[in-house]
């Protein structure tokens, strides 16, 4: 066998050792908690003038899959289902599918929290003849308190936490589809904080507000929220009911707008 040859060879396992080593030093450092937490709720509109707004139902799962130091990648799920009503008495009538999905980073600071993620949601019609489905997909950056993370929201050591989230629309055509077809979102603004007014070893009342601004071609939409909250607490999960009123919503897809609702929820 020629000499340069194995030369050649033999360069390169310095380098294949280094790199070996590199990925099982990674390995090791990289942790695979799969994290899981989520909700469930069933809720009914107390006020709704019309049919269209009858129930609600929620289910999320939110996973943290990969754990590096401060960092971590995680997954979440959830689905919504709008209920109309029927005549003669049909209350869970399925009108509306509306699923979101999502992934992204998180960034662990002492007393904050720091994530960008990508949501991808649609709105589906069921057994509606109305043509095309509402598309949406976008990028976020939130920042907050760090009790206003999934994992530690079922029980929050402050009394005042908060969150802020800015999001944007990319509009571009894929396969002559907009990627953001069915309304004209460009940006968006989210502000959220939670307010316990009562805690003891095993219940509590919160304020939740919420305040979604929406910048679109020639419209601000407006999806403002507030949400009083009874629950019973312990281990990190939690059951109880809350109480929503609508301030304000003009969305183009769903608009409860002046509409109170009623839940009962369990977070784990």
């Amino acid at each position: 066998m020629p000499d340069h040859f194995c030369n050649f060879r033999f360069s390169r396992a310095p380098l294949l050792l280094i790199t070996f080593s590199i990925f099982v030093t990674f390995l090791f450092a990289v942790d695979l908690p799969l994290d899981f937490h989520g909700r469930g709720m069933v809720s009914k509109y107390l006020n709704a003038p019309s049919a269209r707004y009858n129930m609600d139902a929620i289910v999320e799962l939110y996973c943290t899959v990969i754990k590096l130091d401060k960092f971590s990648f995680y997954l979440n799920y959830r689905d919504d289902l709008d209920m109309a009503v029927q005549s003669g008495g049909v209350s869970f009538d399925p009108r509306f599918a509306h699923y979101y999905m999502a992934g992204g980073f998180d960034y662990s600071l002492k007393s904050y929290f720091a994530r960008f993620y990508f949501v991808h949601d649609c709105v589906h019609d069921i057994d509606s003849l109305v043509p095309g489905t509402p598309v949406f997909n976008r990028f976020r950056l939130q920042f907050g308190d760090g009790d206003f993370h999934y994992s530690r929201w079922p029980e929050p050591a402050h009394r005042f936490i908060w969150s802020l989230s800015l999001g944007v629309y990319p509009h571009f055509p894929y396969h002559g589809w907009d990627i953001n077809a069915g309304a004209d979102y460009n940006f968006e603004t989210i502000m959220e904080v939670n307010i316990n007014l009562y805690k003891n070893r095993f219940f509590a009342a919160d304020l939740n507000p919420k305040f979604h601004f929406i910048m679109g071609d020639t419209c601000l939409y407006q999806q403002h929220l507030a949400r009083l909250l009874f629950y019973y607490h312990h281990n990190g999960k939690r059951f109880g009911v809350g109480l929503d009123y609508n301030l304000k919503n003009n969305d183009p897809i769903k608009n409860p707008d002046k509409l109170w609702l009623l839940s009962t929820y369990i977070e784990f």
